[in-house]
């Protein structure tokens, strides 16, 4: 496959670069720490930051903390070259970005293989998954979905060549998952996309400067904006189920991370993931106050 280096692609490998270059200068200074990062999205800080916490209250283990390292890409490259050793991922985004594997929409498979493949590849261990599957959704005001009895992906085929999506950066360009292997799949385009912050989008349904966003299906603003998920009738989406993966020598140095933190991962329903993203997203709760008031309220920490 030929690839086409644009700027944007240019700069973002040199931001990829500086990113983990400043990972990986702190290791000679905080050898014994557990490593945890992720990237600048709310339901991603969530899950690394319980595990953090988890970590640290309830095993007692140093924990030494990379918040915000730019999009989903960048972080697994963080994990892979071993600049951190723990990180909350997505069966999906593996599939398409680091393995570049077709999206699997069947969840207990796609995990089955970013489990195997990271195992065999990288020495990296997928802890299992939440039963949550927080993949890409089609989404437009409510009202203009009834009004033009719109239901699914397909219903939009006469209406996008007018109408603007928006979408993440990360969607707009990604081919397997995101917008090129999407209007391929179902045979129409939309007349113009807008790549945003994820915040931004829901902000810009609302208000009409687009008039279909690309959400994420554990995002509570969905409701808030009053916004009709469409139906991914031709099964494009693949299965985006949370984990958190740790390098396989963290697990053998610390074996009860695992347990530790599955039990908070299997705790985890689309209605819980939900209701947390909300309290930060929609109420303006800090992220690290949410994590750390549900794992006190299940027990998962001491008091």
């Amino acid at each position: 496959m030929t690839r086409h280096f644009t700027r944007r692609a240019v700069c973002a490998a040199a931001a990829a670069t500086l990113a983990l270059t400043a990972i990986a200068a702190p290791k000679a200074q905080a050898a014994d720490a557990i490593k945890i990062g992720w990237p600048n999205i709310t339901e991603q800080a969530m899950l690394g930051i319980m595990a953090a916490l988890v970590i640290e209250k309830k095993l007692g283990l140093p924990v030494e903390r990379f918040p915000n390292l730019g999009g989903t890409g960048i972080a697994q490259q963080a994990i892979i070259s071993g600049a951190i050793d723990v990180l909350p991922d997505y069966t999906g985004d593996a599939l398409a970005n680091v393995l570049k594997k077709d999206p699997i929409t069947d969840p207990k498979k796609a995990y089955e293989v970013v489990r195997d493949a990271y195992k065999d590849q990288y020495k990296i261990t997928w802890l299992a998954p939440t039963s949550f599957n927080n993949t890409y959704a089609l989404a437009l005001k409510a009202d203009k979905a009834k009004e033009l009895n719109i239901k699914t992906i397909s219903d939009l085929a006469p209406e996008a060549p007018k109408w603007t999506l928006g979408s993440s950066v990360e969607f707009a360009a990604r081919p397997l998952d995101g917008y090129p292997g999407m209007s391929k799949h179902y045979g129409f385009k939309f007349g113009s996309i807008k790549p945003m912050e994820i915040g931004l989008m829901y902000t810009a349904a609302d208000s009409g400067s687009v008039d279909v966003i690309v959400a994420f299906a554990t995002d509570a603003r969905i409701g808030k904006v009053g916004l009709a998920v469409l139906d991914d009738d031709k099964l494009f989406f693949p299965a985006y189920n949370a984990a958190i993966t740790v390098r396989d020598d963290v697990l053998a140095k610390h074996p009860e991370i695992g347990p530790a933190i599955e039990a908070v991962t299997n705790s985890l329903d689309t209605e819980t993931q939900i209701r947390l993203n909300g309290q930060a997203d929609i109420d303006g709760i800090d992220i690290e106050k949410v994590a750390e008031a549900y794992l006190k309220e299940k027990g998962f920490i001491p008091q």
